[in-house]
């Protein structure tokens, strides 16, 4: 039998999606205030990079999760890394915290997964 984390992969998913909403928020939010002044505070590179790439990275994971739950747990620990690391250069918002704690979830459901046997009795 194969190993698959369905819980694991619907919460990455849902995480993923949270993720690219407050990515995308962020960008948007980097990208006003870098246009008021003047280009002094210039944080658009890292809601791009950090803000996308970790929804992008987690909704990858998430997907890898159905196959291979290990590589997926991997890849959505990752994408933890990249939206911590984006909220603490910018500041914390509630799309991310919702995203953070799904993808924590999804990664810890991923690594929990364990091969089915047959139980066989020889007597």
């Amino acid at each position: 039998m194969k190993k698959k984390s369905i819980p694991g992969a619907v919460l990455g998913i849902i995480g993923a999606v949270f993720c690219i909403i407050g990515g995308l928020g962020f960008a948007l939010c980097a990208d006003v205030m870098a246009g008021l002044s003047g280009g002094a505070i210039n944080f658009i590179w890292a809601a791009y990079v950090l803000g996308l790439g970790s929804g992008v990275v987690a909704l990858i994971g998430a997907v890898l999760d159905f196959s291979k739950p290990v590589a997926g747990g991997i890849l959505l620990c990752i994408a933890v890394i990249m939206g911590i690391a984006l909220c603490i250069i910018m500041y914390w918002s509630w799309a991310m915290i919702i995203s953070l704690v799904l993808n924590v979830l999804a990664a810890i459901l991923s690594f929990a997964v364990q091969k089915k046997r047959k139980c066989t009795l020889k007597l």
